[in-house]
């Protein structure tokens, strides 16, 4: 079947990824460039101290005969990289490149010892044999599906792989090298989160981001029966992570709302346990001891008895930065009994010890790769301010001096804005939103200091932003599965907080400028799931004083998303779309000239969220970043001239001068 292509949003190759991961904590580093930036034009400026050590994907290899071995895959900018280390002490062993990949959530060790490797940006499946350190490509099992979430081994020999944005399944198998697609378990649904096999080669998916249901297939990929999840986990999310023991399924359930639930399914007697709540892992099964499944439980190794239910907290806490992932059990030479092992997304290992009671964390030896710059800001301080994909973390540049700042601790940042002195960070999941002030030493906890999130009202990705008069204004889209995005305001000197959801029906905010006490906003009828909501996009007027939309108007017919807007000299709204340019008329919404540039397959496309960026600059020009170019426009013949290409993310700097970026590359384009 053809699948729909995917838009990337912002130039990056994961439209979406749920449970980011926060970075590792250690303090700011400078680097300084060689000169800065002179004379006119393009230029590059290299690459910004934005590096990290995440690993969304981990496996065990328990019984590997030269020892038990960690395996875990860091994403990167360019190529995501294979690392091997000794799980007993934390050795960094071997390290491969997985070619077209740009980081996993799925690794998996069949029998043989194999590792399987399901990989985001192209959707590639990779096999590595440990006894040659060689990784093999084994090509895209789901053509149009660009993220591999989840890969199993099953007791036959074959290697299962759940996708998204379509939710397929798939199987590999090795002897022939033959991948079958297996369809979509749940016609309709999104993503295969996870996958567990049973001994007699029952495969169990969790899926999403709507039912959050476990399908079951049978061994040859026929669908069996559907499980819905249980009263009170929610209504719309994934089934996040799967196991199966004996005849129990393990389930962690993920809502809209960003909350973690934990359940077992009794196979047999077909009824679900009473669901746990806060509970964070990655993986649920590995942790099994006798009765008892080791989760992590808010930040604590916490203990769930298989039989009773009940909870027994370890006052083990120290599992390293980012999402924790109890991995399986393994020997310690000199330890009581058997150490469980498991990792954190930010590249550490930690180990548990039942029988004594404690706990260590073993700091990554993995080495470090670079970040793609996700967001560009100008900042207060006339620094360009620069947020880090996936990884997160904050880099500054001085357009005066060419130094460059790195700080580490903080998440993805989808969106910033400079307000009196200070820098407002949009951090995605969960719709964070932080203050951090530039005249303070940077320190993770209180500098930047989280104001709030939008997790329970299933917000998640805050990409507009807008100073505006005495407020801080923002957009949001929602959480994958759920609808609706939002307008929100926060007023510094008072703490006042106005979340406006659904302020457009079921559309989500991706666009904002403000004028004389009025917040502009444009839309996509796109919000966390593959549907659009609408016919249009939509720009929109909202009068902060009198708390009400003044206008809204579709000023292009048929795009399915707009997206960044600016005012003129003349005091016009233009806004920059996919495939158009518009004015309008900013008292009335009347659209004043619209001219269409491309053409755009709306109905071949399951999203767009963010792909413009429009700055004016001294002169009164216009100059726009769209579909991995960057133009000149001309406003009275409203044609579009390329100076630059490709590029993914485009500012206006304090200088005065535009600022780029490609993956992890950063240029300039000087206006003279």
């Amino acid at each position: 079947m053809l699948g729909k292509t995917l838009r990337l949003i912002v130039g990056t190759a994961l439209a979406v990824s749920v449970g980011a991961v926060p970075a590792a904590q250690a303090a700011p580093t400078t680097t300084t460039t060689a000169a800065p930036p002179t004379g006119c034009g393009f230029q590059a400026l290299g690459t910004l101290p934005l590096s990290e050590t995440t690993t969304a994907g981990t496996a065990l290899d328990a019984d590997h005969p030269s020892g038990p071995r960690v395996y875990s895959v860091t994403s990167s900018a360019t190529r995501a990289v294979l690392g091997v280390r000794d799980a007993v002490t934390g050795e960094l062993l071997h390290e491969a490149g997985l070619p077209g990949a740009l980081g996993s959530w799925a690794v998996t060790v069949a029998a043989d010892h194999r590792v399987y490797v399901g990989s985001y940006s192209a959707g590639r499946l990779y096999s590595y044999d440990p006894a040659t350190q060689q990784v093999k490509d084994l090509g895209v099992p789901i053509p149009g599906d660009t993220f591999i979430w989840t890969v199993a081994a099953a007791p036959d020999g074959s290697v299962w792989g759940g996708t998204s944005y379509h939710g397929h399944v798939f199987r590999h198998d090795p002897a022939t090298g033959v991948t079958t697609d297996l369809g979509t378990p749940i016609p309709g649904e999104q993503f295969v989160r996870d996958l567990a096999i049973g001994e007699d080669g029952t495969v169990y998916a969790g899926i999403g981001s709507m039912t959050m249901a476990v399908a079951v297939l049978d061994p040859a990929g026929n669908v069996r029966e559907r499980i819905a999840p249980p009263g009170g986990v929610g209504t719309s999310g994934y089934a996040y992570d799967v196991d199966v023991v004996g005849d129990r399924l393990l389930v962690r359930f993920q809502n809209t709302a960003g909350e973690g639930w934990f359940a077992t399914y009794h196979l047999a007697d077909r009824r679900w346990s009473t669901p746990v709540s806060e509970v964070d892992s990655l993986t649920i099964g590995g942790g099994r001891h006798g009765n008892d499944i080791h989760l992590v439980r808010q930040g604590e190794l916490t203990a769930y008895d298989l039989q009773t239910g009940s909870l027994r907290g370890t006052g083990f806490t120290d599992l390293g930065d980012g999402a924790p992932r109890p991995l399986g059990w393994i020997h310690v030479p000199g330890a009581r009994g058997q150490t469980l092992v498991g990792t954190a997304s930010g590249g550490g290992m930690w180990h548990y010890r039942p029988h004594e009671g404690t706990g260590r964390r073993i700091e990554t030896t993995l080495t470090a790769q670079a970040v793609a710059i996700r967001s560009l800001a100008a900042g207060p301080d006339g620094l360009v301010y620069a947020g880090g994909f996936f990884s997160g973390g904050l880099a500054t540049f001085d357009p005066a001096s060419g130094n460059t700042v790195g700080r580490k601790g903080i998440g993805q940042i989808e969106g910033m804005i400079a307000h009196g002195g200070k820098m407002y960070l949009g951090v995605y999941p969960n719709a964070r939103v932080y203050e951090y002030d530039p005249s303070v030493p940077w320190q993770r906890g209180s500098n930047p200091r989280l104001l709030f999130e939008l997790g329970s009202q299933e917000q998640s990705r805050p990409f507009a932003w807008a100073s505006a008069g005495e407020y801080v204004a923002f957009g949001t889209v929602p959480q994958a599965g759920a609808v609706g995005g939002a307008l929100g305001l926060y007023h510094p000197a008072t703490g006042e907080t106005r979340v406006r959801r659904d302020i457009v029906p079921g559309h989500s905010v991706v666009g904002l400028a403000y004028r004389d006490g009025v917040v502009y906003g444009t839309t996509s009828t796109w919000g966390g799931t593959n549907q659009p909501q609408d016919d249009a996009a939509v720009a929109f007027a909202y009068d902060i004083a009198a708390d009400r939309v003044l206008w809204q108007t579709a000023p292009v017919p048929g795009d399915l998303a707009l997206g960044a807007i600016a005012f003129a000299p003349d005091g016009k709204l233009w806004g920059l779309t996919v495939d158009a340019l518009f004015e309008l008329d900013p008292a009335t919404g009347a659209t004043l000239r619209y001219q269409k540039f491309a053409s755009y397959p709306w109905d071949r496309v399951d999203h767009v969220w963010v792909d413009t960026y429009l700055e004016l600059a001294a002169d009164g020009t216009l100059y726009g970043k769209v579909q991995g170019r960057t133009y000149r426009i001309a406003r009275d013949t409203m044609t579009l001239s390329q100076i630059v290409r490709p590029t993914s993310i485009m500012v206006k700097g304090p200088d005065g001068h535009l600022y780029l970026s490609r993956d992890q590359n950063f240029f300039t384009y000087r206006i003279c």
